[in-house]
């Protein structure tokens, strides 16, 4: 299988006079507290102890860049991220076939599988879950639950050394001490089922951006009798410097590292759904909905 070499990285991504939209980017705000977010409804407990405050920033379009066969010059071992157009993401998948949980599992795991090799040149993947988000229409929101999962709107990225570690030993099993004594990584693959997303798309922080001193460990709390997880909330830095890309399609996906095992942590990305300014306050035709894989991706060594 050819492996896709992308272009040399540039810093940054695009001038500062780039087109772009600005938006409130919620971040963590410090307080005394470990902070958790709870994955279930419990009424005598919050569900987070989280405070958040917004920020104005610029989210730069990639759009313009990898259109008409543009460079792309994202890349996720350095960016943190990577947008992979129709040509390499095309997918089976109708819009009514993510309903079907087993299709889902038996023709959409198999094409992240393919597709994640392809990009990367790893030789395993394990994929261990996923999650589809729904944006719901201005009045009739519901909570978040498990079972019904919405846009995150808060600056975070979704594993830290401990956790992605962790994944690796749980579904790895018996070979999860063999696979971390080579390169692993834990990515997420993130896909509109309809489109164009317009009214909560996803922005990108470039991972060289971002400093250990922003993370902070973040409790995630699941249901009675399922291990705890553990996130990075984020800190609000100036030098954080955000993407986007505008209208993506089903036949568009975006990848996000989350974790990785490698000395320096390798380049994760910040990531959060927003609010365009553009549409703040309209009436959407297709409110956003996504699917977003995670995928445990390994280089193995020989031994």
């Amino acid at each position: 299988m050819a492996v896709i070499v992308q272009p040399k990285t540039p810093f940054p991504l695009v001038p500062v006079d780039a087109p772009h939209t600005t938006a409130d980017l919620k971040y963590y705000t410090e307080t005394d507290e470990v902070p958790y977010y709870r994955l279930y409804e419990d009424p005598n407990l919050p569900q987070t102890n989280v405070v958040y405050k917004d920020v104005k920033k610029n989210i730069y379009d990639l759009r313009p860049l990898v259109e008409a066969g543009g460079v792309n010059p994202t890349d996720v071992q350095v960016t943190g991220f990577q947008f992979l157009p129709k040509e390499v993401a095309e997918t089976q998948m109708k819009e009514e076939d993510w309903d079907d949980e087993e299709k889902i599992r038996s023709v959409y795991y198999e094409e992240v599988d393919q597709l994640l090799k392809k990009v990367t040149g790893a030789t395993r993947t394990i994929i261990f879950d996923h999650t589809i988000r729904k944006k719901e229409r201005p009045g009739h929101e519901t909570p978040d639950t498990p079972q019904s999962r919405k846009p995150v709107t808060q600056v975070h990225i979704d594993q830290t050394p401990a956790s992605g570690r962790k994944r690796v030993l749980r579904h790895g099993a018996e070979d999860g001490e063999r696979l971390l004594r080579g390169r692993a990584q834990l990515i997420n693959i993130w896909r509109p089922l309809r489109g164009p997303v317009l009214d909560a798309p996803l922005a990108v922080a470039d991972a060289r951006t971002l400093k250990d001193s922003h993370l902070v460990h973040s409790r995630l709390i699941y249901p009675p009798g399922t291990p705890e997880g553990e996130t990075f909330q984020i800190k609000y830095s100036d030098k954080h410097q955000w993407y986007y890309v505008s209208e993506m399609q089903p036949d568009e996906a975006l990848l996000l590292k989350c974790w990785d095992n490698s000395e320096d942590g390798g380049a994760r990305t910040p990531h959060t759904g927003f609010v365009d300014d553009k549409y703040k306050g309209q009436e959407i035709e297709l409110p956003r909905q996504s699917i977003e894989v995670r995928v445990l991706v390994f280089h193995e060594v020989e031994e």
